[in-house]
């Protein structure tokens, strides 16, 4: 694949990181840019993209927010604590 539709992929990502391959698919073919959503699957999991919460913390250092370890484990944690006791 030609670096210049890598890039353009990436850049889609940078700023919708919750889309997908089919829906960045999608919105990219309405713009111009043919590419199969397994094309941009791959793209995604050479980078280790493959997830949303992946891509949104690939976004914040991309972006320069500085993140921690302590940010990363609050983080789980925070997903961890989700249930509700309930009688």
């Amino acid at each position: 694949m030609p670096k210049e539709i890598e890039e353009q992929i990436l850049n889609f990502i940078k700023e919708y990181p919750p889309y997908g391959p089919e829906w960045t698919e999608a919105e990219l073919g309405s713009v111009g840019i043919f590419v199969g959503h397994s094309r941009i699957y791959n793209i995604l999991k050479k980078r280790g993209l493959t997830t949303a919460k992946a891509r949104m913390e690939w976004v914040r250092k991309v972006s320069g927010e500085i993140i921690t370890q302590d940010e990363i484990a609050r983080d789980k944690e925070k997903t961890k604590n989700n249930h509700i006791e309930a009688n």
